[in-house]
């Protein structure tokens, strides 16, 4: 899905984003960076339709956010928050089967065609051996990587994902993110991520945008986005940046400040 952002602003109480505008590929592994407070969560929000902009407009495949029906929306674009708490012991797997939903008529069960997806879904996010247990068990990890199986089961080709590394180890951090971009690699699917971890951006992603007091500052490759100047100009942060073993920008500080 190829996504359009046009001159779009929106207010809570206080002015949140401020004439944003981005294009997003069909296809394009995107992260969204900047510091807490501003807006990312929010832009995730009005570009998957759970915001209505103040002003200007986002377009999906050229087409409207709020012409979409909200089972026309759901096959194609999924997010995945970065916390989400469950008010029934639900089993893994049928949260997961949630996933089907959207391809189901009124009262339909699922077919073995579901069940074979759902499946499929488990054991790509390593979750397979937690099918019979139930969601309020889990450890915070495990159900974020549950919820990661239940977007992969949706089948949309979007997914939009807030953190989606939080509570996750590193081993865990790494196999979802290898996961995701196979996903964008051979499926071709569009990958949206809000991340604070930038060296994860600058191992994965191809295009970053970076978003301070509502306004996007630059848009462009990590390599020109995550620099000493950028980071320092809008995070405030004394960081060193280095480049990785495939030239990607790696992150490093000290306990210390520099003088």
């Amino acid at each position: 899905m190829r996504i359009e952002v046009n001159q779009v602003s929106f207010s809570y109480r206080q002015p949140v984003l401020h004439e944003v505008s981005l294009q997003i590929e069909k296809g394009s592994f995107f992260a969204l960076i900047g510091p807490n407070g501003s807006g990312k969560s929010t832009l995730v929000k009005i570009i998957s339709g759970l915001l209505t902009p103040d002003s200007g407009k986002v377009l999906l495949d050229g087409k409207g956010a709020s012409e979409y029906s909200a089972r026309e929306l759901s096959r194609s674009l999924t997010v995945i928050p970065s916390e989400h708490y469950f008010d029934f012991p639900f089993l893994v797997r049928d949260v997961v089967s949630m996933g089907r939903f959207p391809h189901l008529g009124p009262l339909e069960g699922l077919r073995p065609s579901d069940r074979e997806i759902v499946l499929q879904a488990l054991r790509e996010t390593q979750t397979d051996h937690l099918s019979e247990r139930s969601i309020s068990e889990l450890s915070s990890g495990e159900r974020q990587r549950v919820l990661i199986a239940r977007a992969l089961a949706q089948e949309p080709s979007t997914l939009v994902l807030d953190e989606p590394n939080a509570h996750l180890d590193i081993n865990h951090q790494i196999a979802i993110f290898r996961l995701l971009f196979e996903l964008q690699q051979q499926a071709h699917k569009t990958i949206i991520v809000v991340l604070h971890d930038l060296t994860m951006v600058g191992a994965f992603c191809e295009t970053v945008a970076l978003l301070h007091e509502g306004k996007i500052v630059r848009t462009g490759r990590p390599h020109e986005i995550i620099t000493q100047e950028m980071i320092r100009s809008t995070y405030g942060a004394d960081v060193q940046v280095m480049s990785g073993p495939e030239g990607n920008p790696v992150l490093s500080y000290s306990a210390r400040p520099h003088e």
